[in-house]
């Protein structure tokens, strides 16, 4: 990208004037949420003018990407179709490093390390074998199919781990002391900030996601019932899309497998909404959030269906 280019699209997000590196230092503090006044201070600009690019960092933060030659690539751009469409392709072990992309200016990289962590110690490596799917309910077949989709990605998960030192000091007492003539400060020197360790975005990390929380739903109903996959494929829908900030989201996909809402016994649906009603401020959200569920369950059934038939016929 040329300096016209850049200062073009700078202009486009309301950022004339801005200096690259100084950007780059604001996009680091907000992605792991310091103060917005310690970064004024570090950086020179206005809490003011920090606050308003609150909503824009993930746009600033692909622009300076893009500055460095770290577009996002084909590759990743497929995999979102082919993610949505729910049809996962089969890997490409020749891909250029997986679709790894560079994280330093990813203001999600650590939230989505702690995503992947927590999904981990749920599911551990430990399990991911055909013995103990298979206890749960899996099919064999099923088994040894997630378990090689699981193994084919995870080499990009280990390696979309990416580490920066960190771009701040901490203020400190020390300092204050320093910069008012005091030679000999009585309090200890503050240390620099540990790095900073973030999960770059890689290809199936959707998917990714997605297997671990198919092994969690199956961990909770085990063998005493099926989940229609509708309800799964509504299940992890809602998750993945408020995976990153939206607890509701995440909170319903798994309610739907806990509370059983396929069976034909009203007190299990009846269970499920009543669990919601404290995220919801009245009757009327609550009815719209879940008539949107049924909506997407609907929907999903007859897309399965039609899926099935186009196999079949």
């Amino acid at each position: 990208m040329t300096d016209k280019q850049f200062r073009y699209e700078l202009r486009l997000l309301g950022l004339r004037g801005h200096n690259e590196n100084t950007l780059r230092l604001i996009v680091d503090g907000l992605s792991r949420q310091l103060p917005v006044r310690q970064i004024s201070q570090s950086t020179g600009v206005t809490e003011k003018t920090i606050t308003k690019m609150k909503s824009k960092a993930g746009a600033i933060a692909g622009l300076l990407s893009r500055r460095e030659g770290n577009a996002t690539s084909n590759v990743n751009e497929k995999h979102n179709f082919i993610y949505n469409s729910d049809h996962q392709k089969p890997i490409d072990s020749n891909r250029r490093r997986g679709g790894i992309q560079s994280s330093r200016y990813d203001v999600y990289g650590e939230q989505r390390l702690q995503i992947m962590e927590g999904l981990e110690s749920r599911v551990p490596r430990e399990k991911w074998n055909v013995q103990y799917l298979k206890t749960i309910g899996f099919k064999e077949n099923i088994s040894i199919a997630m378990i090689s989709e699981h193994d084919s990605i995870e080499m990009y998960r280990t390696r979309a781990v990416q580490t920066f030192p960190s771009a701040y000091i901490q203020e400190s007492e020390y300092e204050k002391r320093v910069a008012m003539g005091i030679l000999t400060p009585s309090i200890q020197q503050q240390e620099i900030l540990p790095p900073v360790i973030k999960l770059a975005m890689f290809t199936s990390f959707n998917r990714y996601v997605e297997l671990f929380y198919i092994v969690i739903f199956q961990e909770i109903v085990q063998d005493s019932d099926v989940i229609p996959p509708e309800y799964t494929r509504t299940a992890l829908q809602i998750i993945i899309k408020g995976l990153y900030d939206d607890p509701l989201a995440v909170r319903t996909g798994e309610a739907m497998i806990r509370y059983s809402i396929w069976r034909s016994n009203q007190i299990y649906r009846e269970g499920f909404v009543n669990s919601l009603r404290p995220w919801k401020s009245t009757k009327q959200q609550l009815d719209r959030y879940i008539a949107a569920i049924d909506k997407m369950v609907k929907s999903n059934k007859m897309y399965l269906e039609k899926l099935n038939s186009d196999v079949f016929y």
